[in-house]
């Protein structure tokens, strides 16, 4: 992850940390949605445009952070596997919650978008002929 936030004067810190990794809670929500355990290779083709090495980087972080718990089979080949956690499924409703927001209020969010950028392509012509 990126720099840390200052954790003595924001306990959300950790928090504001995985919403502001735009893989983080996206592999959160795949290995939950797995109904128990998933494979790193199958995560892995489960998200697109994510690499291995970011991938590898985001579940290091989640089960350091006690979100996922990882677990390595001695099998030939080795196979690690991943799993939410008690800890981290206490999360989980509050990032349904923050989905369902983004959901119901899309439009409105599109729509704000799409009227700055309008108002600044304004001010961008307004701006020629000066």
């Amino acid at each position: 992850m990126a720099k840390k936030l200052d954790y003595g004067y924001c306990k959300a810190a950790p928090m504001l940390e995985w919403i502001g990794n735009k893989w983080t809670l996206v592999v959160l929500l795949k290995v939950a949605e797995s109904n128990g355990t998933i494979r790193f290779s199958e995560l892995y083709r489960t998200i697109p445009s994510l690499s291995e090495k970011v991938l590898a980087a985001v579940l290091r972080q989640l089960c350091a952070d006690g979100l996922l718990e990882r677990r390595l089979y001695a099998d030939v080949p080795p196979r690690t596997e991943y799993s939410v956690t008690e800890f981290g499924r206490t999360l989980l409703p509050h990032v349904q919650g923050l989905i369902e927001w983004g959901r119901e209020n899309f439009d409105t969010i599109m729509h704000n978008r799409a009227r700055l950028h309008r108002d600044s392509m304004k001010d961008i012509e307004g701006g020629k002929g000066r």
